[in-house]
């Protein structure tokens, strides 16, 4: 039987190749139509198990409404509802999570971030993680998962842009690398 970690990576890698084709051949990609068929696929760091954290939410009660800025556009609301305390290389560190203030706009916590390695090796407006909470109440804030968000590959997206409070002094090499 596969260790736990070789299943976790097989099914990264089985994801990375599935947005791949994704953004090449779907009529909904953000990638504009006329490149997609020369899309030579996203660049991603190698995965990492070391930026792969099970973490709990330190909730704010009640969640604080704020509005994010995006990249072209009307601010969007959005509600603070916690942060996540983790260590990088010996390093703590720490980044805050929000929710829709749309009633229905999910039950997922958005985390936007920018790090050390935004605007050289990733996308300098910041990249984001989706996080869906476990029965036990923790949450894997992976990393390896990061993704850039879509205004990266066409103008016709509207992003929210991660607060000065998720912007980390340390680079995080994990997840997608930027897009030519």
């Amino acid at each position: 039987m596969p260790e736990p970690a070789t299943v976790w990576k097989r099914f990264l890698e089985e994801r990375r190749k599935q947005k791949d084709e994704y953004f090449r051949t779907d009529m909904d990609s953000p990638i504009p139509e006329g490149e997609r068929k020369t899309f030579p696929g996203l660049n991603y760091y190698p995965i990492e198990e070391k930026l792969r954290f099970a973490v709990r939410l330190a909730p704010v009660d009640p969640p604080t409404p704020l509005s994010f800025g995006v990249s072209q556009g009307p601010p969007r609301p959005m509600l603070k509802v916690g942060y996540f305390d983790f260590v990088v290389d010996g390093a703590p560190q720490r980044l805050w999570a929000y929710r829709s203030a749309d009633p229905h706009g999910g039950g997922s916590l958005f985390v936007p971030f920018r790090d050390a390695t935004s605007g050289k090796e990733t996308y300098g407006a910041g990249r984001y993680l989706d996080l869906e909470a476990t029965e036990e109440g923790t949450y894997t804030l992976d990393f390896n998962e990061a993704y850039n968000p879509y205004c990266i590959y066409s103008d016709c997206y509207s992003c929210p842009l991660p607060p000065m409070e998720n912007w980390l002094k340390v680079p995080l090499r994990a997840g997608e690398k930027t897009y030519p």
